[in-house]
């Protein structure tokens, strides 16, 4: 069994740069972040680049929460789209680009359908999530903090049937 921290030992006496950029990948990985959730290793302070805080908003999130929400929350440029309304405070934008990619995917819309999800509740969820994460870091981008109700629609959108999940 290869043992972690001989590896990083190594790596750090011929490779200092080397072993940061490690740490900061292993940072923004699921898997890691779950190990040190599990072990009680968890920072007190998150790093507070988007990718780290989204990646932890993601298991923080993730409990208990079906497969095919978590696939497509998993998606580059759902993280992408997140960002985005979430910097603009515009998260009827993130709804419909979320809408666009299922509706791409008729495998994920399937099994979105089939496992009932409320969409818009895990929406907002996960937007809570995000938020708490992002909390921990103590950065100021990422306030103002937003308060995404999104059973509240504008006007000037199309409103949902009364299908949880109409696509």
């Amino acid at each position: 069994m290869i043992e972690f921290a001989a590896i990083t030992s190594v790596i750090s006496k011929y490779a200092p740069q080397a072993s940061q950029i490690i740490i900061k990948q292993a940072q923004k990985n699921e898997a890691v972040i779950k190990i040190l959730q599990e072990l009680k290793l968890n920072p007190t302070q998150i790093p507070d680049d988007v990718d780290t805080v989204y990646v932890y908003a993601l298991v923080r999130y993730g409990v208990f929460k079906p497969e095919a929400i978590l696939s497509l929350l998993k998606e580059k440029v759902i993280k992408d789209y997140f960002w985005d309304a979430y910097s603009n405070n515009t998260p009827f934008k993130f709804v419909e680009n979320a809408k666009k990619i299922i509706n791409q995917n008729s495998e994920l819309k399937t099994q979105i359908i089939n496992a009932k999800i409320n969409f818009l509740a895990e929406l907002e969820e996960f937007c809570e999530a995000f938020i708490a994460v992002a909390k921990q870091t103590k950065s100021s981008k990422y306030q103002p903090y937003p308060d995404w109700n999104l059973d509240v629609y504008p006007s000037d959108r199309p409103q949902w049937s009364n299908s949880r999940f109409c696509f």
